[in-house]
């Protein structure tokens, strides 16, 4: 009796110690966004601007894409303006970012957003992190005029249809998005 007193405490004890889904969606985006911008500081420290672009054209979609399996969920980066196609954000992620971005406009603080869905017979939850325009991004993602015509060329190299440029500090850049299975 003593021995299942004391296991059923210790399953106890791992269970309170266990993520909740919305604990692993908001852990796995902090983590990502420390990580992505930890490898873009890299950069620019040796290829400035225009070594951002190419990294991150590079290796920003694989560090997502492995930094999601190895957290068994689905996370990725969505935009209105995207410059990469994997990042062009669904129905759902677009009415959430059009409202972040009048928020943001109107002086407001766009907090994270959840739901829960159904697809294909399993249950999801889904959370929606806001990425504000950093100041240290508008060399990339500023103003036409801003930026310098090596980043310009770097660009139109490994973006041809690139929309992610016009930003101004403080604006609605996109989001984190999650895609966490329920139990």
């Amino acid at each position: 009796m003593k021995a299942l007193a004391a296991f059923l405490l210790l399953a106890v004890a791992v269970w309170a110690q266990e993520p909740t889904p919305r604990q692993r969606a908001t852990s796995a985006i902090n983590d990502l966004g420390r990580v992505l911008q930890q490898l873009l500081g890299e950069e620019m420290k040796q290829g400035g601007y225009a070594g951002a672009v190419k990294s991150c054209a590079e290796n920003a979609q694989l560090v997502t894409e492995e930094f999601s399996r190895e957290r068994g969920l689905e996370l990725r980066r969505v935009s209105l303006k995207y410059r990469n196609l994997k990042d062009q954000p669904d129905e759902w992620e677009t009415l959430n970012l059009k409202a972040w971005a009048k928020q943001m406009e109107a002086g407001q603080v766009a907090a994270p957003v959840e739901e829960t869905v159904t697809e294909n017979g399993r249950r999801f939850l889904r959370v929606m992190k806001p990425i504000a325009m950093q100041a240290v991004c508008l060399g990339c993602h500023g103003p036409a005029s801003q930026i310098t015509p090596e980043v310009k060329a770097a660009l139109d190299a490994h973006y041809p249809r690139d929309k992610a440029t016009g930003y101004k500090t403080g604006e609605l850049r996109g989001a984190f998005s999650v895609l966490v299975a329920l139990p």
